[in-house]
């Protein structure tokens, strides 16, 4: 599929951010903000569509032709596309396997069969993960008569639409899991059909776990084997999602059931219409401790994946000394990082605000707590030295389980380096060790991190998912790959940063003298066709962007002289309200 079709979801401006379970717009006033928007299951569901059955008589190429029509009935089944089938090619079609997604299609006569020639399609995986782009495609579709001309053998295990349908009945949600640790939730974008369907597609997709390659990154509490006793999740008039189990969830302990109640709330809370939710186990409610039988779908708001509990101020270096803002009003820190000149850099800040990460000028990484005993006067011994670099440091980075991310740019090219415990571990990550890393952020539910590489013709963004073990340690950095944002159409990127737990927000360069933000979705299903234009350009060379995953955050620029922008309810860069010259601007993470 090309990259400039609109199926490859949505890149938008900042005019349009996306939240973690959709497409978010500006509010008429104040800073910006990100709200989720949730599908609609009645008002706005599809228009049904109800294909033909097959013609006796009909000619192969009419056929199969009808066949991948009947792929494409709204609410989505495959009864009618069976219908096209030879009795035992019915019986073994699993079109449940994955989607593939295409531009166009060509039907040619061969002999007694009929070839299918795919254009520039695209493949989704069983839950509706986003698989990526996968080139053109060919199918020999075998023909036989059985009471009429039908398909023989079966066809590929897999639903196959043009992009028209899929961008048209089909919606990005989340998955929802748990960390190793079980501290927080973990969101897996996923495609699925939109109507009321989507509340038994996203519950199905739950069920299955955590996909491939990922049990070293998360964890789920639902048992294995868990099944939907029904074939589907309906939603009540009242707005409750009513989701009927198998028995296995029987024997999970109380904080376990809560966990597992977490995951369904938060996955299906994306839905239109949902409010509450009840569990059933054989026609009879399950009881979360403190929720009865009907569960409040907005529960479970300590395991936010964007740490909703972080601190939320803005922190930097002015003078060599640490500041954090509040409202207007501009403070040093407390402690030796507020108080004495240690030649300073670049700052990272914990997430509870507690603990300060500093780089320094001659390439060391300083750790210091913001505040000390009460009558002591700060001394440098408080900035405890964890990692002496062999070459240039770039601006650090801390993950929920306190654990602090270096990267030691060297003349051999990039180390990546952990510090837990005031311990330094090197990683290496494919992708990144070795080549040229300009920036490097983690997710604030520690799963993922993202980093930006340069090249000659074309700077890169590689994401890999980060396995831990059950206490948060991390363990290695896995599923790397270069992240699809073809369609941006840019050859330069200045910054990257979380924008939500499922999107980034990143700053290019169209222009040596511009700069612009374009939001991108962690799966690479991005593209800029649909995306608005309401956000003016930025009239300068911005060089970094700030801002964090919490629900509201501000959004800032940084100018190459220091000055800082943010971006206005009006979808114009405005002053930021900081003073110009804080260096190494910051939220916590």
């Amino acid at each position: 599929m090309s990259a400039s079709r609109p199926a490859r979801a949505v890149v938008t401006l900042l005019t349009v951010l996306l939240a973690v379970s959709g497409c978010v717009s500006l509010p008429a006033s104040g800073p910006v903000t990100t709200e989720p928007v949730r599908e609609q299951v009645e008002d706005e569901a599809p228009v049904d569509f109800t294909p033909d059955g097959p013609e006796r008589g009909a000619a192969p190429i009419e056929i199969v032709r009808g066949f991948l029509t009947a792929m494409q009935a709204t609410p989505l089944n495959t009864s009618t596309a069976r219908r096209f089938l030879t009795t035992q090619s019915s019986s073994s079609w699993v079109p449940e396997m994955g989607t593939v997604v295409h531009d166009g299609q060509i039907l040619t006569v061969e002999g007694k069969d009929v070839r299918l020639d795919l254009a520039d399609t695209v493949r989704l995986d069983e839950r509706g993960a986003w698989l990526g782009s996968a080139g053109d495609a060919s199918y020999r579709i075998d023909m036989v008569r059985e009471g009429g001309v039908l398909i023989r053998h079966s066809p590929p295990d897999r639903l196959i639409v043009p992009t028209t349908h899929f961008e048209t009945r089909f919606q990005q949600y989340f998955l929802y899991f748990f960390d190793k640790a079980a501290q927080v939730l973990v969101p897996e974008p996923v495609y699925v059909p939109t109507g009321a369907q989507a509340t038994t597609f996203l519950v199905t997709g739950l069920l299955r776990g955590p996909g491939r390659g990922l049990l070293g990154v998360e964890r789920t509490f639902v048992p294995a084997r868990t099944r939907l006793d029904d074939i589907s999740v309906p939603v009540t008039p009242e707005g409750t999602a009513e989701v009927p189990l198998s028995d296995e969830v029987l024997d999970l302990e109380p904080d376990q059931l809560s966990k597992a109640f977490a995951q369904l709330a938060w996955t299906l809370k994306q839905v239109s219409g949902v409010r509450r939710l009840r569990v059933t186990v054989d026609g009879s409610p399950l009881e979360v401790p403190g929720q009865g039988p009907d569960a409040d779908i907005e529960g479970w708001s300590e395991f936010d994946p964007s740490v909703s509990w972080a601190s939320q101020s803005l922190f930097g270096i002015r003078g060599d000394r640490v500041v954090t803002q509040i409202g207007s009003e501009e403070r040093r820190v407390s402690g030796v990082l507020g108080s004495l000149d240690l030649g300073l850099d670049t700052i990272a800040v914990d997430l509870p605000g507690e603990q300060i990460a500093a780089t320094t000028d001659d390439g060391r990484v300083l750790l210091a707590a913001r505040s000390r005993v009460a009558g002591t006067a700060p001394d440098a011994a408080d900035a405890l030295d964890v990692y002496t670099a062999e070459g240039r440091l770039l601006k650090p980075s801390w993950d929920l389980h306190s654990q602090l991310w270096v990267v030691d740019r060297t003349a051999a090219g990039a180390q990546v380096v952990v510090v837990r415990n005031s311990i330094d571990r090197e990683l290496d990550v494919e992708g990144l060790t070795g080549e040229d890393v300009r920036s490097l952020a983690v997710s604030r539910d520690g799963s993922r991190l993202v980093a930006r590489v340069a090249g000659n013709r074309r700077d890169t963004l590689v994401i890999g998912r980060i396995e831990r073990d059950q206490s948060g340690k991390v363990r290695r950095v896995v599923d790397v790959s270069e992240l699809d944002v073809s369609a941006l159409r840019v050859r330069r990127i200045r910054d990257v940063a979380w924008r939500t737990p499922g999107s980034l927000a990143v700053l290019t360069a169209p222009t040596p003298s511009t700069s612009q933000v374009l939001v991108v979705k962690v799966d690479g299903s991005s593209t800029l066709e649909d995306s608005t234009t309401d956000a003016e350009v930025f009239r300068g060379e911005a060089a970094r962007i700030i801002t964090s995953s919490t629900l509201g955050a501000p959004l800032y620029l940084r100018s190459r002289d220091g000055a800082m922008y943010a971006l206005a309810s009006n979808a114009r860069w405005t002053g930021a309200g900081v003073r110009p010259g804080l260096r190494s601007p910051t939220f916590v993470g």
